[in-house]
Parts: C-alpha cells; structure tokens; sequence
C-alpha cells in the first residue's frame, strides 16, 4: 500500500516541477545589445545581424557578425551538428559575453537564421 502512495506522490511531483519549469523558462528574456562595449563578461546576451566571414572547423565556428551599427562582433559556436549557415546570412544570436585576448565575443548557445 506504501508503494503506490510513493509513485503518486512522486508522479504529483514530478508534474508540477515540470509545470513551474515550463512557465519560468517563458519568463526568461535576454536583452538584444547593438555591440559588447554595454555587456559585461559572463552576461547572456541575443544580438541579431549579417554575417560577413564565417569559418568552420571541424566542431568550431567562427563567425563575424556586422549588427545593425557598423560594428562587428565575433561570435563563436561549438557544435556537435553541420552548421548550415553562409556568408550574408541575417541570424539572431544568443549566448554568453566572454573576454579573450583583451576582446569581447559570444560564445553562441543557439543561433536562428531569420
């Protein structure tokens, strides 16, 4: 009799866990920057733009990004995946802010092409 009162419970839970992480998650909102000079290291950012050089090595792309301001912004994205994107491509970025070599750039968690 104690077991199912456990797996209910437990089922009980698990529901409304799922459920408070559902309607967190729509919560969340990153904050759309024009270039990194407003952001700090380790900041979740989304940045929308033309990619003007990219490179892909093996699991690794670098990609330069030209936003709506003549600024560019490198934007890097590691991948288990092909990354199907080119040159001239209009994507929207969101990642985290990082210092390398005294440079600001994104490492990208997930990049839509619009």
């Amino acid at each position: 009799m104690q077991e199912k009162t456990i797996l209910k419970t437990s089922v009980v839970i698990i529901v409304i866990g799922l459920l408070f992480l559902f309607f967190y998650a729509g919560e969340i909102d990153l904050k759309t920057i024009n270039n990194l000079d407003q952001a700090l290291p380790e900041d979740q950012v989304k940045m929308k733009g033309v990619i003007t050089r990219l490179t892909i090595n093996d699991k690794v792309a670098f990609i330069e990004l030209e936003g709506s301001q003549v600024i560019k912004t490198d934007v890097i994205l590691f991948s288990n995946y092909d990354v199907f994107l080119q040159e001239g491509d209009y994507i929207e970025i969101s990642g985290t802010v990082e210092e390398y070599n005294n440079k600001k750039e994104i490492i990208a968690n997930e990049i839509v092409k619009k």
